[in-house]
C-alpha cells in the first residue's frame, strides 16, 4: 500500500516491474497500469487481451479493460506504442481523478514529462513497499524455501559432476575431454527447470577466473585450485529468489587456498551466528573482516583497507531478497538495523587473482531468537 496519503501510479509488464506484481499478484508480458490508493483500493488496467486472465488471477480491488478508454484508437493514432501508452496514463488518471500521484524511480521520463504537462504532479520514490516487501510473510518464505531448495537440489549436481570427474594433466575431465564451467550451467539450469525455477545466469568459475566474483564460467577447471558455485535461481511461477554459493577443489590446494578456506569459513559461520533482530548489519560486516584481519587479509571498509595481502575481501557480507535478487536491506559497512522477517545472505569471501576466489553463501530469515538458516547444503570443501 501507498506509505502515505497520495495514490501509486505503477505502469509495466510484471515480469520484470515486482512491485506491480507484489501489488496485483498478476504475472504479464504486455504492460499494465496499476492504481494504489491503499488497502483493497486497487485497480489494475489490462488490455482486452490480458482482461480475462486478470480478472481470474489477479489480487487486486477491481480490473479494468483499457478498451474503456479507447486504447485501441490510442493505438492506432499516437504515432508510436510509447506515445499511445502515455495517452493512457492520462486517461487512466483523468478517470479515476488523480492530480498528484507517487511512481516507481524507474518510471519513465517520457511518460512522467507527459503527465505533468496535463498538470499532474509525478513524485518518484525509490521506498515504495520497501516495508511491506522487506519483512516476508509466511507465503513469502515458504515460496523463497522453495526456490532455495531448488537450487540447493541443483548446486549439488554440480558438485556431484566435480566429484565424479577424471584428473589429467592438471584439468579435470569428464567423457574424454576437459570439464568446463559451461559444463556445470548445464547442469544446474537444466535441473533448475525440471524444478520449475530458472535464472538470469549462474556462476560455475575456477582458478584464477574466480578470482572476478561475477566471472560466469571457465574454459577448463584446474586441479587443486578452487571452483566457485553461485546458484542464484527464481521460481517461474511465484518470482521469488534463492541464493547461494558452494567453493570445492578437486585434488590438493596449495596452502594458500587450504588458508584462505579456513578464513572464509570462520567469518561466514561467525556472520551466519550474529544475525538476529536488533542488529546492525555493519556491525555483522565488520566482525567478518575482523577475522579476515586476524588470518592477515585486508578488506573494503577504512579499518582494513591497508593492510597488505595478495587475497581480499572485496565486497559486502550480504543483501536482502524477495522478489528481486537484491533487494533491502544490506549487510555491508552501511547502517542498517536487522528485524524479524529479513532474508539476507551472508556470503564473505576472499579473491586472490594469482589463484582464484572462496566464497560461501547461506540464506537466512531473521527470527524471534536469530536466524533460521535457509540453505542446510554442507560446506564441503575438498571433493577427495
Amino acid at each position: 500500500m501507498p506509505t502515505n496519503d497520495r495514490p501509486v501510479l505503477l505502469f509495466g509488464e510484471t515480469y520484470h516491474h515486482p512491485n506491480i506484481f507484489y501489488r496485483s499478484g498478476f504475472l504479464a508480458p504486455d504492460p499494465v497500469v496499476l492504481v494504489d490508493r491503499g488497502g483493497d483500493d486497487t485497480t489494475l488496467w489490462t488490455s482486452k487481451l490480458e482482461e480475462g486472465r486478470a480478472r481470474k488471477e489477479a489480487h487486486v480491488g477491481q480490473v479494468r479493460c483499457s478498451e474503456e478508454l479507447g486504447l485501441s484508437e490510442m493505438l492506432k493514432t499516437a504515432g508510436t506504442e510509447q506515445d499511445a501508452w502515455s495517452l493512457l496514463l492520462r486517461a487512466v488518471c483523468r478517470e479515476q481523478g488523480l492530480n498528484a500521484v507517487d511512481v516507481d524511480a524507474d518510471f519513465p521520463a517520457l511518460y512522467a514529462d507527459l503527465l505533468r504537462q496535463a498538470d499532474i504532479d509525478i513524485t518518484p520514490r525509490t521506498d515504495l513497499y520497501r516495508r511491506e516487501r522487506r519483512i516476508k510473510t509466511p507465503e513469502e518464505l515458504a515460496a523463497i524455501e522453495q526456490t532455495e531448495n531448488a537450487g540447493m537440489d541443483a548446486l549439488q549436481r554440480a558438485i556431484d559432476v566435480i566429484a565424479a570427474a577424471d584428473i589429467r594433466d592438471g584439468l579435470l575431465h569428464r567423457d574424454g575431454r576437459p570439464l568446463s564451467g559451461d559444463d556445470l550451467v548445464f547442469t544446474v539450469e537444466s535441473r533448475l527447470l525440471e524444478l520449475g525455477c530458472t535464472t538470469t545466469d549462474s556462476i560455475c568459475a575456477g582458478g584464477p577466473d574466480s578470482a572476478d566474483p561475477h566471472r560466469r564460467t571457465s574454459d577448463v577447471l584446474r586441479v587443486g585450485l578452487p571452483i566457485v558455485l553461485d546458484i542464484f535461481p527464481f521460481h517461474k511461477e511465484t518470482r521469488y529468489w534463492g541464493d547461494m554459493t558452494r567453493t570445492v577443489v578437486r585434488g590438493t590446494p596449495p596452502p594458500e587456498v587450504g588458508r584462505m578456506w579456513e578464513a572464509v569459513r570462520e567469518a561466514q559461520q561467525l556472520g551466519v551466528d550474529m544475525i538476529k533482530p536488533g542488529v546492525n548489519g555493519r556491525d555483522v560486516h565488520y566482525a567478518i573482516c575482523d577475522v579476515f584481519k586476524k588470518f592477515g587479509y585486508g578488506s573494503m571498509p577504512k579499518p582494513y583497507r591497508d593492510i597488505k595481502s595478495d587475497a581480499r575481501f572485496i565486497h559486502g557480507t550480504g543483501h536482502g531478497l524477495g522478489l528481486e535478487i537484491h533487494e533491502f536491506p544490506r549487510v555491508a559497512d552501511v547502517d542498517v538495523i536487522l528485524e524479524v522477517g529479513d532474508v539476507v545472505t551472508v556470503e564473505p569471501g576472499l579473491y586472490d587473482p594469482r589463484l582464484g576466489g572462496i566464497r560461501i553463501e547461506d540464506l537466512v530469515v531473521v527470527t524471534e531468537n536469530g536466524c533460521r538458516n535457509l540453505t542446510p547444503l554442507p560446506k564441503v570443501f575438498r571433493l577427495d
